[in-house]
């Protein structure tokens, strides 16, 4: 059994902030790969369409939110709007 098969996410719905370079990029797209829909957020939310498609060619849904770590309230948004599209929110990654 593989590292993978023994972490899967398969149903779940993950949230990553500073998702649009770096790391934030990289835990989409693992994210994705171990199963996850993922909702993503950042402040240079122009770029969150290329971690997107990263994670949409692993086979998974994702959302992309404008969202200022600093601003509670946008950060409120991402959560609404992740639970209001995928139902849920299991995973949370604060990279921002």
């Amino acid at each position: 059994m593989s590292v993978m098969d023994r972490f899967r996410l398969d149903g779940k719905v993950a949230i990553v902030t500073g998702a649009s370079s770096g790391l934030g990029v990289a835990f989409a797209r693992g994210l994705a790969e171990a199963g996850a829909d993922v909702a993503i957020g950042a402040r240079r939310a122009d770029r969150l369409a290329d971690t997107a498609e990263l994670v949409r060619k692993e086979g998974r849904r994702c959302l992309t939110v404008a969202t200022d770590v600093a601003d509670p309230e946008s950060c409120q948004a991402l959560v609404d709007t992740a639970k209001a599209e995928f139902g849920r929110v299991d995973v949370l990654i604060n990279n921002a």
